[in-house]
């Protein structure tokens, strides 16, 4: 099974964190606001929580796990880092990408085998649409920005 991932931040950091995957095997989707502000909200952060949001779905099915999750990514880090190339070294990043690890290792008990793939940004449409989306839902959702908010963003 493939699941396209992608992540996305308003302002990096500080920003706010959206999310989005994708299955086309099985025509689902998800896509969220995971949080606001801070030095925690960057790109990688996003990517990150976009491959939580799809594994926790996965975790959720509980006949029907398929043999092997192949998680698609345009974020080279994040692929790098779930497939033991690469350390995860960034302080901000370390509690999320346990968590997808306790994750990971939870469906290996199950027989599911999880691997990531980094691919072009033109090839995760969807998963990328679906993180724009979440943020400007809740951006327009927003109460109206306060004089000091605007300031900041100026």
């Amino acid at each position: 099974m493939i699941i396209f991932v992608d992540g996305s931040v308003t302002k990096n950091p500080g920003g706010l964190v959206g999310y989005g995957w994708y299955c086309p095997d099985t025509k689902e989707e998800g896509y969220g606001v995971a949080f606001q502000g801070g030095d925690a909200s960057t790109n990688s952060v996003s990517e990150y929580t976009a491959v939580a949001a799809a594994l926790i779905h996965v975790l959720g099915w509980n006949l029907q796990r398929p043999k092997n999750i192949l998680l698609r990514s345009d974020s080279e880090l994040t692929v790098n880092q779930l497939n033991g190339i690469w350390r995860v070294k960034h302080s901000n990043l370390k509690p999320i990408a346990a968590l997808v690890h306790m994750m990971i290792e939870e469906l290996e008990k199950y027989g599911v085998k999880v691997s990531a793939e980094w691919i072009p940004r033109e090839q995760n449409k969807i998963a990328d649409s679906l993180s724009h989306k979440t943020i400007k839902e809740a951006l327009k959702e927003r109460r109206q920005m306060t004089k000091r908010e605007l300031e900041v963003d100026e």
